[in-house]
C-alpha cells in the first residue's frame, strides 16, 4: 500500500459532516426546551387542581354553615385585576398541605366561581395563561 494514495478526510466531507451535527442537536435542544415547557404548564395546572380541590371543600364548608367567610383560605382583594378573589398567604397553602408551593408566585381564589388563577402565568405554545378554567378549556381543545 502506497502512503502517497492515502488523501484522507475531504474538505467537503469535513464540512457536511459538520452540518449534519449541527442539524441533530439543533432538533436535539429544540425537542429538550419543548419537553420542559410542557413538563412547566402540567406542573402549574396541577398544582391548580390541588388548590382548587382543597379550597372547594372550604366553600362547601360555608355553603353549609359549617364555617364562617373569615376561615376561607387566603385574603379576600378589594381591588385589581383579581378583586373578589382571595390572595393564598405562605400560611394558607401550608394549611392546604401544599407548603412546597411559593406564595410569592400569587395564586388566586375564586370560590363563586369555582376557579383558581396563578398570578405568574405561565407559557406554553405560545400563549399564556393564568386561570385554570383557561388552562382546562385549552387542553380539552387539542
Amino acid at each position: 500500500m502506497n502512503i502517497k494514495n492515502n488523501k484522507g478526510i475531504t474538505l467537503i466531507t469535513l464540512v457536511i459532516t459538520v452540518i449534519l451535527l449541527a442539524i441533530i442537536a439543533s432538533v436535539g435542544v429544540s425537542l429538550g426546551v419543548n419537553i420542559t415547557g410542557s413538563a412547566k404548564f402540567e406542573n402549574v395546572e396541577t398544582n391548580l387542581l390541588l388548590i382548587q380541590s382543597k379550597c372547594k371543600v372550604k366553600a362547601d364548608q360555608k355553603y353549609l354553615g359549617e364555617i364562617e367567610e373569615s376561615e376561607l383560605y387566603g385574603t379576600k382583594q378589594t381591588e385589581g385585576e383579581y378583586s373578589g378573589w382571595y390572595l393564598l398567604s405562605q400560611q394558607d397553602l401550608g394549611d392546604m398541605g401544599l407548603e412546597d408551593l411559593k406564595a410569592e408566585d400569587n395564586y388566586y381564589v375564586d370560590y363563586e366561581n369555582d376557579d383558581v388563577a396563578y398570578g405568574k402565568g405561565i407559557g406554553f405554545e405560545g400563549n399564556v395563561f393564568y386561570k385554570l378554567s383557561d388552562i382546562l378549556d385549552y387542553t380539552e381543545a387539542e
